[in-house]
C-alpha cells in the first residue's frame, strides 16, 4: 500500500514505511500502525507505505524523499529491558564511502532490516535524506496469529513519538491516537494480507 497523506497525486517529501510481516506475530507491528494511521486520517504532509517482507527492491521507495520514517519491530543488545520503543535517527550521508561500500558488500539480501534498506537506497544514490526508526520491542515472533497484548501496550508511546517527529519534520498526524489504537486492537488480533 502507497498512500498520500492528502492526494493521491501528490508526492510529499516525507514517507513513513510500516513494516512487519503479520504472519509472525509482532513483528506485524509497523505493518498495522500504518495501517491503522490510514484508516484513521492519515498524515498531512506525508505518504503513507507498507511492507511484509523486505526485499532489496524496495530501495526505490525511497527515491526522492527528504526523509523516511520506518515503524518496526525491533530489538537492540543496548536497549534497556523495560524499554518498549527505540526512537534512532539515522543520517547515511555522515558515513564515508568506504564505509558505505563495505556496508553494502556485507549485507544479506535475506536478511533486509530498514536501516540497511536506507543504507542501500543510498548507495544506490536515490535517498539521501535522513531517516528515523521508532523500532518497537517485540514479545512473540513466532507463526502466530496477531499482535501480543504486551507490544500492544507499546502504542500510544511509539504513536506519539510518531507525532513529534513528523511536527518536527512540518507534518501533521492527522489520525487520533485513541482511533488508531482501536483499529489495531480490532484488526490486528490475526494476520493482515493485502
Amino acid at each position: 500500500m502507497q498512500e498520500s497523506g492528502s492526494s493521491k497525486n501528490v508526492k510529499h517529501r516525507i514517507l513513513l514505511l510500516g513494516i512487519g510481516n503479520t504472519l509472525h506475530g509482532d513483528d506485524g507491528v509497523g505493518y498495522c500502525l500504518a495501517y491503522g494511521i490510514k484508516y484513521c486520517g492519515g498524515i498531512e504532509g506525508a505518504d503513507i507505505a507498507t511492507i511484509q517482507e523486505l526485499n532489496p527492491g524496495h530501495i526505490t521507495m525511497l527515491d526522492g524523499y527528504e526523509t523516511v520514517v520506518f515503524i518496526d519491530a525491533y530489538i537492540s543488545d543496548d536497549m534497556p529491558e523495560s524499554a518498549r520503543i527505540a526512537v534512532l535517527e539515522l543520517d547515511p550521508s555522515r558515513l564515508r564511502e568506504d564505509e558505505v561500500v563495505a556496508l553494502v558488500q556485507e549485507m544479506d539480501p535475506h536478511s533486509l532490516n530498514p536501516i540497511r534498506l536506507m543504507i542501500l537506497s543510498y548507495a544506490a544514490q536515490l535517498f539521501k535524506g535522513r531517516a528515523y526508526l521508532i523500532g518497537i520491542k517485540p514479545y512473540r515472533i513466532e507463526f502466530s496469529g496477531g499482535l501480543s497484548k504486551d507490544i500492544k501496550k507499546a502504542l500510544p508511546q511509539a504513536l506519539e513519538e510518531l507525532r513529534r517527529i513528523l511536527a518536527k519534520l512540518g507534518a501533521n498526524m492527522k489520525a487520533d491516537i485513541n482511533c488508531v489504537i482501536n483499529w489495531v486492537d480490532r484488526n490486528c488480533d490475526k494476520p493482515l494480507l493485502d
